[in-house]
């Protein structure tokens, strides 16, 4: 099911690449299959598109984290941690701080928070 779900994503990228919103999605699709490395390609598209994405940086640091990148990770999750600051995502910020804890004492992991 997500195979096909990740195909109507990308034909709709292709329609509407200016849309964050639809490479998030894709970005989901991916996660779901575990496939980090094309999920975070997606989310860079979403933070560049819209830089005050906050839910695209905690789970681009996750992605990375997945993929070994730890310092990438940690560095998405700090970025996400100014943006929420800067937009009010308290909610955010407070998860994306944990996350940045707990990758301190961890090489893997790092849940999405929704």
């Amino acid at each position: 099911m997500s195979q096909q779900r990740i195909e109507a994503f990308e034909a709709m990228v292709a329609a509407q690449p200016e849309q964050e919103m639809v490479w998030y999605g894709l970005a989901n699709e991916y996660v779901k299959l575990e496939r980090w490395e094309e999920a975070a390609g997606a989310l860079r598209q979403v933070v560049k598109l819209n830089a005050d994405f906050t839910a695209a940086y905690q789970m681009l640091g996750t992605a990375l984290l997945n993929q070994g990148q730890r310092d990438e990770a940690r560095r998405a999750w700090a970025d996400g941690i100014e943006v929420a600051n800067r937009t009010g995502a308290w909610k955010a910020r407070q998860h994306m701080e944990g996350l940045l804890t707990n990758s301190e004492t961890t090489a893997t992991g790092g849940e999405f928070c929704e």
